[in-house]
């Protein structure tokens, strides 16, 4: 029988190493390797410090959750290698569209989907973001995208509901033609099938 193991919290193990090293580990722990962004499991971390941010500061903050059209069309056409090349290129075509600021907020949150964090934002200033971030990517890359955009405050009280209605956004996007930004409208909110 296996002696029981007792196991460290990660930042006792990581208060042990240098800053060097201890910079390095949080990197490969955070980022996702082959784009450079953040990675899901720190846009989970992140989003509730944002949130409870903006509670504070009394701001909106809006979630950009982007989808690139087609991908695997995409992928099965040209290679993984030129798959993986373009989840770059678009990674650079998102960053270069937002504030400085705002750039440490963009997450890939799996496959060929990025979401983008953006505080102290409206809802009409996060859909400029939006359409930017479509224009560059369809300008500077070889695919467009599709984004939904919710809004912490105007449409949505809490993170559940906040990633649910992007969500939902993108899914419209994507059913209405693709290469577009949708905002969430609560009002009018799109049906999405059961089976989906």
């Amino acid at each position: 029988m296996e002696p029981a193991r007792t196991s460290l919290p990660l930042s006792r193990i990581l208060n042990q190493l240098s800053a060097e090293d201890r910079s390095f580990i949080v990197s490969l722990i955070d980022k996702d390797p082959l784009t450079g962004v953040y990675n899901r499991r720190k846009f989970d971390s992140d989003l509730e410090l944002v949130i409870a941010m903006a509670d504070r500061a009394n701001n909106g903050t809006s979630l950009l959750m982007i989808d690139i059209d087609h991908f695997k069309r995409y992928n099965d056409k040209y290679g993984h290698q030129q798959g993986d090349d373009v989840l770059r290129a678009v990674t650079r075509a998102i960053e270069k569209s937002l504030r400085e600021y705002d750039r440490p907020h963009v997450y890939r949150y799996g496959g060929e989907e990025f979401v983008v964090l953006i505080p102290n934002v409206t809802r009409d200033q996060a859909c400029r973001i939006g359409e930017r971030i479509r224009g560059n990517v369809a300008d500077h890359t070889d695919v467009t995208v599709s984004a939904g955009i919710s809004h912490y405050k105007e449409n949505a009280d809490d993170l559940e509901t906040l990633i649910r209605y992007a969500d939902r956004a993108l899914y419209q996007a994507k059913e209405t033609g693709r290469n577009r930004v949708v905002l969430f409208d609560p009002a009018a909110p799109f049906q999405i099938p059961m089976n989906w």
